[in-house]
């Protein structure tokens, strides 16, 4: 567990993330009083609505192939 007054905090708050992203308890101090405490999110359902859209953009080849001969032709061809 890692204590950052807020003035600490506020100048390292992209490292701050980082340590709470992998998993170290951050915590944000006031006054020397527990402010905040910083914790990775959970990753929130893909709505309805977003499904629809992924599944209406999806683009389906319209004849098979082989995608390491494409990946090779694009480099021979310095694409």
């Amino acid at each position: 567990m890692a204590y950052y007054s807020l003035e600490d905090a506020i100048a390292r708050l992209p490292e701050l993330l980082a340590k709470a992203t992998e998993g170290e308890e951050v915590i944000i101090t006031r006054l020397d009083e527990d402010l905040v405490q910083l914790v990775p999110a959970e990753p929130r359902p893909m709505t309805k609505e977003e499904m629809d859209r992924i599944k209406a953009n999806q683009v389906i080849p319209l004849k098979p192939f082989d995608s390491t001969a494409l990946i090779r032709q694009m480099r021979d061809e310095c694409l």
